[in-house]
């Protein structure tokens, strides 16, 4: 009778604690929030947009994307050419800037952009 017995406070004790770690393992799923917080939230954060940049000057251009005021360097378009980048989307605020090997810079008005865009900038010839 003590094996059988033995056994039932085994059970007993087991679903428990079987209960607790299940009830445990939901609550930490519920916690980590599922796609259904917010269906947008990827596609303002995700995605590239191209930057086609046609340069009319003669001069060498370094080229940036300012995004939100924060500057990074994207590539080089050479003088009288066109040069296409793809670029990581971000929300917010975005600009290019163009510094002139030999002298001067260019910045861009406001650009409204989404994932999937294609922009093109073009930089004027100095006169």
């Amino acid at each position: 009778m003590k094996v059988s017995r033995g056994r039932s406070n085994s059970r007993t004790v087991a679903v428990p604690i079987l209960s607790l770690a299940l009830l445990a393992l939901l609550a930490a799923c519920g916690l980590r929030g599922g796609p259904t917080d917010d269906p947008f939230r990827d596609q303002e954060r995700n995605g590239t947009i191209t930057l086609e940049i046609r340069n009319d000057n003669a001069n060498d251009a370094r080229i940036y994307t300012m995004w939100n005021g924060q500057r990074r360097r994207i590539g080089m378009v050479t003088g009288f050419s066109e040069r296409s980048f793809d670029i990581d989307f971000r929300v917010g605020d975005l600009r290019v800037h163009a510094d002139f090997l030999a002298a001067g810079e260019f910045t861009s008005e406001r650009i409204e952009a989404s994932p999937g865009d294609t922009i093109g900038v073009v930089i004027r010839a100095r006169r």
